[in-house]
């Protein structure tokens, strides 16, 4: 195939032009396919928000970029800006950034020409020995060395291009990182709080426990209850009492994770929170974004999309290197066989040269780059299309997670003051010698059990309200 049918634009050409034109014609031309952003096909509406129950309406763009704060938690807000301001990874991806931003500078640069000062002496033979054998000669120069390589067919505007879609791509990664630092946070913060009041709990129905076991060896020694009575209420408390070093040790992880998350060390949060509060929950109706909406917000299918124009930037840049690479060079200084006299006005010196360099046997070599560069944008292409499949899901998933688990929270909610008032009865009755002791155990370990069935549910209706938030690409623009 001939090399001009590669051309991604014409060359304007006028009668009365030379070779100068010609050359900024030919420097407008640039290779392969130009990038068209990508609109994927979405559904209009999530699926899981046409139950009857759900009665989700529209976010407003700042409810997602602080979403946290409609928690109404003080201290899941400190934490957060804290986090905003010294997470290492959110530092790492301004990092990267930097990095990217210093690339493209570097790959701008390549379109301009380059000066050197250059200065050297050369001593050497006679390069014509046949005709005069004696005769050597010295060479000192001092100056100026440019050389420009003429961007001809779009090579270095391609890799421009590129690496311009390379920093885009490393700031959406920064709000990623925002994403799911706030999104893991508040997971944590959760977490830490539902354990909190699961030991609360657990130390709770083992005072209770323990007052009954109390009740039991004093009825015993009255010759009322039995020991047996005794033995199962003493085993129930010590089941009970195990429990809370595990809980405990769990507590202090989940603080530990919270440290990490905000950069400080150890122990740093231990005054901070130590007091037991309850699980932060929020409304949780004004939360929902159109799949189009999600599409274009989400920082990582912006990431995707990115590497997707950056991939088929890098088509032109490999077609172009089937074409010819011409050069440009100029000297201007002084030159001279003796060094006293190089600084005198004979010395002054200037030359120029242009060279073209075409690509002719290279065992396809270039044809392989070629075909590399399409397989990669092909990649990046169906990345792209994957990326956008998943976040549908995950957003479709959080959704109906959220929706049922708030509907068994408020089940549990009602179940936990049924056994309550059981509890309540059971004794009266143990005490009145209408029921076995059986029966206030029984009702105990139902109570507690659906207490901490209950403290997480609280917890999992929280963090999966955090998954939609995250989902939706909610505090990509977080700010302190």
């Amino acid at each position: 195939m001939p090399w001009f049918l590669y051309f991604s634009k014409g060359m304007a050409m006028r009668h009365k032009t030379g070779w100068l034109l010609l050359l900024g014609g030919l420097a407008g031309c640039t290779m392969g396919p130009d990038y068209r952003k990508v609109e994927p096909a979405v559904p209009k509406h999530w699926q899981a928000a046409q139950e009857p129950e759900a009665g989700l309406k529209p976010a407003r763009p700042e409810d997602l970029k602080n979403w946290w704060k409609s928690f109404g938690d003080a201290h899941l807000n400190h934490l957060m800006d804290q986090a905003l301001a010294g997470n290492l990874d959110v530092k790492i991806a301004l990092a990267r950034i930097d990095q990217a931003r210093a690339e493209r500078r570097s790959t701008r640069a390549e379109l301009f020409p380059t000066v050197n000062v250059t200065t050297g002496a050369q001593r050497q033979d006679n390069p014509f020995p046949g005709f005069a054998p004696d005769i050597k000669f010295n060479l000192f120069e001092l100056g100026f060395d440019a050389l420009w390589e003429v961007d001809l067919f779009g090579r270095q505007q391609r890799r421009l291009e590129a690496a311009t879609a390379d920093l885009e791509g490393a700031g959406e990664q920064y709000h990623q990182s925002l994403v799911a630092l706030t999104a893991e946070l508040a997971r944590s913060y959760v977490d830490y709080r539902s354990l909190q009041n699961q030991l609360r709990i657990t130390r709770s129905n083992l005072k209770s426990q323990q007052q009954t076991l109390e009740l039991t060896e004093r009825l015993n020694a009255e010759g009322v209850g039995t020991r047996h009575d005794v033995v199962r209420a003493r085993a129930q408390t010590e089941t009970t009492d195990t429990q809370i070093p595990a809980l405990e040790a769990t507590l202090v992880a989940a603080l530990r994770q919270l440290e990490v998350l905000v950069g400080r060390q150890p122990g740093t949060l231990d005054a901070e929170l130590n007091s037991t509060e309850a699980v932060p929950a929020a409304p949780g109706r004004e939360i929902l974004a159109s799949p189009a909406e999600m599409i274009r917000r989400r920082p990582d299918l912006r990431v995707a999309e990115r590497q997707l124009a950056a991939a088929t930037a890098m088509q032109g840049a490999a077609i172009a290197e089937l074409f010819p690479k011409i050069s440009l060079s100029a000297f201007v200084g002084l030159r001279n066989t003796d060094i006293e006299s190089l600084f005198k006005s004979a010395a002054f010196s200037y030359g120029t040269a242009a060279n073209l360099l075409q690509p002719l046997l290279n065992f396809g070599r270039i044809r392989a780059g070629i075909d590399l560069a399409d397989a990669q944008q092909k990649e990046a292409y169906l990345t792209f299309e994957k990326a956008v499949i998943e976040a549908l899901r995950e957003t479709e998933t959080a959704l109906t997670r959220y929706l049922k688990e708030e509907v068994r929270r408020q089940t549990l909610a009602g179940a936990v003051a049924d056994h309550q008032e059981s509890v309540r009865l059971s004794q009266l009755r143990y005490q009145e010698g209408v029921s076995t002791f059986l029966d206030v155990l029984d009702a105990q370990r139902a109570l507690y059990a659906v207490e901490i069935e209950l403290a997480r549910s609280e917890a999992e209706t929280s963090t999966n309200l955090i998954a939609v938030y995250k989902a939706l690409g909610g505090g990509a623009n977080a700010q302190l």
